[in-house]
């Protein structure tokens, strides 16, 4: 979509904020200078100036590993008949968390176990939780639906997420979706190239081994361990479906994910 020079300013000092608190209100500002939004960057029944802080949970105690998922849920919202924007801050919810894997934290917090090692045998769920820090592609949120208004929203604001991503400063990134890593790995990474008459093409060959995509100081891509500074691993969503009608399980879930982070 067309930028009116009112966003293309503040898309520029998105790109150049030094902090998360003053990347969240250029985020939220840029919500209410967007025109129509909806069917394209958000639900009919959402409101466009709905926005969700979300990051770090505990600055003190981030192990540097960023989660990144497509949308928090408004479903409950939207069945009572929501008429007025959503503005929370998701970490809250991370932030108490105590069930099982019951869950989209629930996941969360198997995967980091797995990621934390030995470290986390003594540690409750919460503490686990405390050391990671977890995105949602889209601000607005969602309705629990199969639709692409949560990607078109990432391109719409890739800037933004860009410089989320940046700011946190992670040393590992799971991706929860497929979708959500080749977004991830072409655009804030840089690994796409431009062909004349055929648009932006990701540049996959040689560079996703064994569901890991590793970058720089500078994200860019290299496969010299020694210059690693990041690793964007590529996971399926928490929702992810065996079929129509099957989940997969968690201990499966869990499962695949130790297979996708071995050699890290």
């Amino acid at each position: 979509m067309a930028k009116t020079l009112e966003q293309i300013v503040i898309e520029g000092l998105a790109s150049d904020c030094s902090s998360l608190e003053e990347l969240y209100v250029l985020w939220q500002t840029m919500h209410h200078t967007e025109a129509d939004t909806v069917g394209k960057t958000c639900h009919m029944e959402i409101d466009k100036r709905s926005f969700h802080i979300d990051g770090i949970l505990n600055p003190e105690k981030f192990s540097g590993v960023l989660y990144i998922l497509k949308e928090p849920s408004l479903k409950r919202y939207i069945q009572k008949g929501l008429t007025f924007p959503v503005i929370t801050d998701i970490r809250k919810e991370y932030r108490r968390y105590k069930k099982g894997y019951e869950d989209e934290c629930g996941y969360l917090a198997g995967m980091q176990r797995l990621l934390l090692g030995e470290a986390s045998a003594s540690m409750t769920n919460q503490q686990v939780m405390d050391t990671l820090a977890a995105i949602y592609i889209n601000k607005r949120g969602g309705k629990e639906s199969s639709d692409d208004i949560w990607l078109n929203y990432g391109y719409e604001y890739i800037e933004f997420l860009k410089r989320q991503i940046r700011l946190i400063d992670p040393r590992v990134i799971v991706c929860c979706g497929e979708e959500i890593f080749k977004l991830v790995v072409k655009e804030v990474f840089y690994n796409k190239k431009h062909i004349r008459n055929r648009g932006d093409h990701m540049i996959w060959k040689d560079m996703v081994k064994n569901h890991q995509f590793t970058a720089d100081t500078g994200y860019r891509h290299t496969a010299d361990p020694a210059k690693t500074a990041v690793v964007v691993v590529n996971m399926w969503s928490p929702a992810y479906r065996v079929n129509k009608d099957q989940y997969l399980s968690p201990e499966e879930y869990l499962k695949e994910f130790e297979r996708r982070i071995k050699g890290m």
